[in-house]
């Protein structure tokens, strides 16, 4: 993977990637890497983050933290959250990337693959969030006397919600609906965050070629392509390259509470 910033544009820092054992959440956790941070790759298959890992540090990146979790189980989450914080002593930010779908029209949509879906997108998104805010932001909020952190420290959140939060998908009433929560979680999220010196702000893809993608027929995919106004999907590193812009304080530092809208042209608000 290229790279799209100055190389030590997160040097000293500890990012938080979920999802990053495969798709958009490795390509992340790569470039992250390549540009200095220490990662935390969070995923809950452990095989699979393990080989993730590797092939990170064999890309000249720093090596990756391996933190198995759960991210819509809170016990799992406060582990994760607490071993980052034990092996590096800070954490500057995460990136809650980890996603599934069960897709089903609504009539035939099972109650429990509607709570699962809506688990790990707004479950992992608030239970990460909070843990970091709880564990290691808010500590140091109250040994500043209470008084907004201005130290010029990277803090930052970046949620992933998706081009189908606003328009609607087939099939994935569970799915939208969780984008659509993530979206407004990131608004109260800039607004109780500020304080902190904290950023957040949320992505919302058009179609990426994921592993998750790859599930839709070929015939499907073609009809996505058309839809944008590009003409094309999204590579996963290019995902990656517009979380990374929206990270560094140097290109959005002045941004927070914000969608950014990456998605093609697929959908024009």
């Amino acid at each position: 993977m290229y790279a799209v910033l100055r190389e030590d544009a997160f040097l000293g820092e500890t990012h938080i990637v979920t999802g990053s054992g495969q798709g958009i959440g490795l390509a992340v956790a790569t470039l992250l890497s390549q540009h200095g941070a220490q990662v935390a790759m969070v995923d809950l298959d452990a095989n699979r983050l393990k080989e993730a890992a590797i092939e990170i540090k064999g890309q000249n990146a720093a090596a990756p933290l391996v933190v198995p979790a759960d991210v819509s189980q809170e016990d799992d989450v406060q582990k994760a959250v607490a071993q980052v914080l034990e092996e590096t002593g800070c954490i500057n930010g995460v990136v809650n990337v980890a996603g599934v779908t069960r897709d089903a029209r609504i009539a035939k949509k099972s109650f429990d693959d509607f709570k699962f879906v809506m688990a790990v997108h707004v479950h992992g998104t608030f239970l990460f969030t909070r843990e970091i805010a709880a564990q290691h932001w808010h500590p140091m909020f109250k040994a500043n006397d209470n008084q907004p952190l201005r130290d010029e420290v990277n803090r930052f959140v970046v949620n992933f919600s998706s081009v189908s939060a606003r328009s609607g998908n087939i099939g994935q009433i569970d799915y939208t609906a969780a984008k659509g929560a993530i979206e407004s979680m990131t608004k109260t999220t800039a607004l109780e965050f500020a304080g902190y010196g904290v950023r957040a702000n949320a992505v919302a893809p058009g179609p990426v070629r994921t592993p998750m993608l790859a599930q839709v027929p070929e015939q499907g995919v073609a009809a996505m392509e058309k839809r944008t106004l590009l003409g094309r999907l999204c590579e996963p590193e290019q995902m990656a390259a517009t979380v990374a812009g929206i990270i560094d304080p140097r290109v959005s530092g002045f941004t927070t509470g914000q969608v950014f809208a990456a998605n093609g042209g697929m959908y024009l608000d």
